[in-house]
């Protein structure tokens, strides 16, 4: 009795693990009757893509670095405004405003009127400075040719034998009817009774007067008087 149901104890766990071993092994087999029913899965290709080249990115500029953050603006709240109590203004005269008005109103008017006229004025002309008259030119006296016929001096008969020459220059004053007033020695020859002849002979002469325009004026010259042997002039 008790072999029996030692054997039937023993028995029960091979068959459970026959039962185990036979479930795994149609389970498989339908996996594989599954799978080999499905149609094949196709994958599909890659392209393939050209090679590409990184570049290092740049560095950002650097005033874009050192830009700070923008701030935000702190906005102030308004104040409320305070009603404040209406105030009846004081009324004043209008006469006065309109009187200042145009009072106002005359002085520019005024000002531009007196402007108006000084502009309008025309600058007066100035009168061109006459040009000086020139001074009328003075003649001198003639005591040579016309009518004049006054004689050479007389050549001194000592003076000749000795040989004596020169030039006597005479002084003379002229009055305006052509008078010798005043006659003196200006500058002697070298020999006294030359200079002497000389002087007696102008005091004896008559002149034309001198002239300024067509005025007859007194005039005193200087005449020189000659004493030559070439052609003496003998008393």
């Amino acid at each position: 009795m008790n072999l029996r149901l030692q054997s039937s104890s023993a028995a029960l766990p091979s068959a459970a693990f026959l039962g185990s071993c036979s479930l795994h092994v149609l389970a498989l087999l339908l996996i594989a009757g599954w799978l080999a029913s499905s149609p094949p899965v196709t994958l599909p290709k890659l392209a393939s893509l050209p090679a590409m080249t990184l570049a290092a990115p740049s560095a950002p500029p650097a005033a874009a670095a050192a830009t700070p953050p923008s701030q935000h603006k702190q906005h102030t709240p308004a104040k409320p405004a305070v009603a404040r109590p209406a105030v009846a203004p004081t009324p004043k005269p209008a006469a006065k405003p309109v009187a200042r008005t145009t009072a106002a109103a005359a002085k520019p008017a005024a000002v531009t009127e007196a402007a108006t006229n000084v502009s309008a004025t025309p600058a007066a002309p100035v009168a061109a400075t006459p040009a000086p008259t020139p001074a009328p030119v003075v003649h001198e006296p003639l005591y040579r040719g016309g009518y004049l016929n006054n004689p050479k001096p007389s050549y001194p008969p000592l003076s000749l034998e000795m040989e004596e020459t020169g030039t006597v220059r005479v002084r003379v004053q002229v009055s305006a009817q052509g008078l010798p007033v005043s006659v003196e020695l200006e500058h002697s020859s070298g020999f006294p009774r030359l200079d002497r002849a000389a002087l007696t002979a102008v005091r004896g002469w008559k002149f034309i007067p001198a002239k300024r325009g067509d005025e007859a004026i007194p005039y005193t010259f200087i005449v020189p008087v000659e004493f030559s042997l070439k052609n003496p002039h003998k008393p």
